[in-house]
């Protein structure tokens, strides 16, 4: 079986730029994991509450402010809190993975592991999108500061990420 030569790898070159964006992708997914469960439910004023995206937004879209609609059914704020405390061990699970396979595929020049960080990068995309299409249809102008941050930094991040690491594996 040959075995492949080690990578000279250098932080500045376009493989450690692709490095870099994509710890970054995922250094985002295991901050917001491991923070949100703590900071899920403490508010200092009711216009800061939310229920998935914002304030404004998910006012629009569930017809009254999420501090009204959480005050008033208990049972939704538990459900509430439920589901986004799974989301976050789920993002906190992801972002580890994004990391290992990054550092320990990728920085060694490992063509495998840029196919999965591009095929997992994009594969989340359209669940991205199915999750905001009830925002889009009553026409809800969403912009980056309505969206948590875990959507829209690995979604920039991805192709410039996925085309410096091809161009730095060949």
């Amino acid at each position: 079986m040959p075995t492949q030569t080690p990578l000279d790898f250098h932080w500045f070159s376009p493989l450690g730029i692709s490095v870099v964006l994509f710890l970054l992708h995922g250094a985002i997914y295991i901050l917001v994991g491991g923070l949100a469960p703590f900071l899920l439910n403490t508010y200092t004023k009711p216009d800061q509450q939310y229920l998935i995206i914002s304030n404004r937004t998910d006012s629009i879209v569930f017809g009254r402010a999420p501090s009204e609609l959480l005050s008033d059914d208990p049972a939704l704020a538990r459900l509430r809190t439920i589901l986004l405390t799974i989301m976050s061990g789920l993002l906190f699970v992801a972002g580890f993975f994004l990391i290992a396979i990054t550092w320990f595929g990728l920085r060694q020049g490992q063509t495998w592991a840029l196919a999965a960080l591009a095929i997992g990068g994009m594969v989340v995309l359209p669940y991205w999108f199915l999750a905001l299409r009830p925002y889009f249809q009553p026409g809800v102008n969403l912009t980056l500061a309505d969206m948590p941050p875990f959507m829209w930094v690995p979604a920039i991040v991805l192709l410039p990420a996925v085309v410096l690491g091809w161009i730095g594996l060949r």
